[in-house]
């Protein structure tokens, strides 16, 4: 073999075990983000809430705010971060209920009409809300069904 076949060779050799490392050396701490159906399982005194994925049967537990416990049958949004079959709740929304849309958000009251306010601050007015919605300004709710109408149904999660 001529020494110019034997150097171009080199050259190519090195140029693709140059940079080839792609691995980076601190890994990013990225959240994760399932939508599924809140279940609790197990019997009193150790209950256990774990999340349905939509995506698959298997069920993650829960490691998050008691309140998710009062999520049992709901459809949910969770952010926070997986490690295995166990997912740490940061954040959580509550998306339908028995198959209609759902809003999640804060009661507050303005001149006698009774909104939901949503995490990213839109105020919805709620149509005909109950005394019981009435009674609990100030608290987290979620309610379902299109909000130009009468709600569907709701329930309290703080």
């Amino acid at each position: 073999m001529s020494s110019a076949w034997l150097a171009f060779s080199a050259a190519i050799i090195l140029a693709c075990h140059s940079g080839a490392r792609t691995e980076p050396t601190v890994k990013s701490v990225q959240g994760d983000t399932v939508i599924g159906t809140i279940q609790v399982v197990g019997t009193d005194p150790f209950p256990r809430t774990v999340i349905i994925p939509g995506y698959s049967g298997i069920a993650l537990r829960l490691v998050g705010p008691p309140t998710l416990q009062r999520l049992d049958g709901l459809q949910v949004q969770v952010v926070g971060q997986r490690a295995g079959d166990q997912f740490t709740v940061k954040s959580f929304t509550v998306v339908s209920a028995n198959g209609q849309p759902a809003t999640d958000g804060k009661l507050v009251m303005d001149g006698g009409t009774l909104y939901i306010v949503t995490e990213d601050g839109e105020r919805h007015a709620l149509v005909n809300p109950s005394p019981n919605l009435r009674a609990r300004v100030g608290q987290r709710v979620w309610v379902s069904g299109p909000l130009d109408r009468e709600p569907i149904a709701y329930g309290f999660i703080n």
